[in-house]
C-alpha cells in the first residue's frame, strides 16, 4: 500500500466543509424540535429563563439548555451567560402568529418528510417515491386517513406560498377582472393575495376534501369568501368551467410526466377561448452550480423523487408538456424564493385547408 502524502490545505478546508454538509441534518431536527415545542412563542411571551421555559415546555432543564445552545449557533436565537434567551430576526419567524412564519413547515419537514427521506438510496435505485414502494400509495393518498398530518401539510404549503404570493398576485400574466382557478389551492394562501391585489377577479379553489374545511375558514378570515366557491374534486377528472385562468402552484412537480399531462389537459378544457394557465414552480436550470437558487430547486427535486415519486423539470420539460396537453409557452416570468411563472395559453387551431397543395 502507498502512503499518501500530506493534504494540502485546499483538501483540508474541502474535507470541513464535506463535515458540514454531511451533519446537516441536525438543524432540521432542533428547529423542527424548537417548532413543536412552541418555543418561540413561549420567549416571544416573556418565558426567557431556561428553567421557566422547561417547566413551559415539558422538558428537562439541562437537555433543553444543550437545544438552546444549538439554536444560538444556528442563529435562531441568542443566549446569554446567565441562561436567558431571546429571539433573532429567524426565530421570530418560528413563532405561531408570525406574518411570514415558518412554524408548521419546519414540523412537517423534520418529521413526515423526514420519514420518507430516510430510503432515499431505494428512491435512487427504483425510481420510485418511499410511500409507492412500502404502501403502494400515489401521490396524497396518505393524508387521506390522516387528519392531522393533512392539517399540518396545508398549513406547512400556506407559509411557503406566504413566500411568493405577493410576487405571483402582481404578475403581468394575471388579468384584472374574470375568474380564476386555483387547482391544488390548499387553504386558500396563493388565492386570497391574488383577489385582494385584483378585485375584478372571481376565485374558485378546487382541491381534495381535506383540504376544503381549512381553505374556507381561511378565505373567511381573509375577508374573501364572498368571493370564492371552494369546491372538493379530483383535478384528474372535468373541472368547472369556462375560467379565464387556471393556477398550478408547486402542483405539476409532485407528479409523473403522464399525470402532469392529464392535469394540463383538464386545465386546458376548463379555459374560456382567451383563457390561459400558469405553471408557477421552480424551474431546473439545464446547468446546475454551486448557487442557493440551485439548491433550493435541487432539494426540491429530490423531495419530490422521495416524496410523491414526481420531480421538477427544465423550461425544455415543460414546454413538452404543455405540447402534450394542446398548450404553448406564451412567456415565463421571474418570481420569488427561486420560482418562475410560465404562461400558456391554448394553441393556434389550423386553419381548414392548411398544409393543402
Amino acid at each position: 500500500m502507498t502512503l499518501q502524502t500530506s493534504a494540502t490545505a485546499e483538501q483540508r478546508a474541502a474535507a470541513r466543509q464535506l463535515v458540514e454538509l454531511i451533519g446537516g441534518n441536525w438543524a432540521t431536527q432542533a428547529i423542527g424540535v424548537a417548532a413543536r415545542l412552541g418555543l418561540a412563542d413561549h420567549v416571544a411571551s416573556g418565558v426567557t429563563q431556561v428553567d421557566a421555559l422547561a417547566r413551559a415546555c415539558g422538558c428537562n432543564a439541562g437537555a433543553l439548555h444543550r437545544l438552546l445552545r444549538g439554536l444560538a449557533a444556528l442563529g435562531v436565537l441568542k443566549l446569554d451567560g446567565d441562561g436567558r434567551c431571546s429571539l433573532t430576526g429567524i426565530g421570530e419567524l418560528l413563532r405561531r402568529d408570525a406574518r411570514l412564519g415558518l412554524n408548521s413547515h419546519a414540523q412537517w419537514w423534520s418529521r413526515q418528510a423526514w420519514d420518507v427521506w430516510s430510503d432515499l438510496l431505494g428512491s435512487v435505485r427504483t425510481g420510485q417515491s418511499t410511500r409507492q414502494r412500502e404502501h403502494g400509495q400515489k401521490g396524497f393518498d396518505h393524508l387521506d386517513a390522516d387528519a392531522e398530518s393533512a392539517h399540518l401539510f396545508h398549513r406547512s404549503m400556506a407559509e411557503l406560498t406566504r413566500l411568493v404570493a405577493a410576487d405571483l398576485a402582481s404578475s403581468p400574466a394575471l388579468p384584472e377582472a374574470g375568474v380564476v382557478i386555483d387547482l391544488g389551492g390548499g387553504h386558500g394562501e396563493l388565492l386570497v393575495e391574488v383577489l385582494r391585489a385584483r378585485p375584478g377577479l372571481r376565485g374558485v379553489l378546487f382541491d381534495l376534501a381535506h383540504a376544503v374545511e381549512g381553505a374556507q375558514a381561511h378565505l373567511r378570515e381573509a375577508g374573501v369568501a364572498g368571493r370564492v366557491t371552494v369546491t372538493s374534486g379530483d383535478f384528474f377528472a372535468a373541472l368547472p368551467r369556462p375560467v379565464d385562468v387556471v393556477l398550478l402552484k408547486s402542483v405539476l412537480h409532485d407528479w409523473n410526466d403522464g399525470d402532469a399531462v392529464r392535469i394540463l389537459q383538464r386545465a386546458r378544457e376548463a379555459l374560456a377561448a382567451d383563457g390561459r394557465v400558469l405553471v408557477i414552480e421552480r424551474v431546473m436550470p439545464g446547468q446546475v452550480q454551486d448557487l442557493p437558487e440551485h439548491r433550493t430547486t435541487t432539494r426540491s427535486d429530490l423531495n419530490m423523487l422521495v416524496g410523491l415519486g414526481g420531480r421538477e423539470r427544465t423550461v425544455e420539460d415543460y414546454d413538452a408538456l404543455l405540447s402534450s396537453a394542446r398548450l404553448m409557452r406564451r412567456r415565463m416570468l421571474p418570481a420569488a424564493a427561486a420560482f418562475s411563472v410560465i404562461e400558456a395559453v391554448l394553441q393556434p387551431t389550423p386553419a381548414a385547408g392548411a398544409g393543402a397543395r
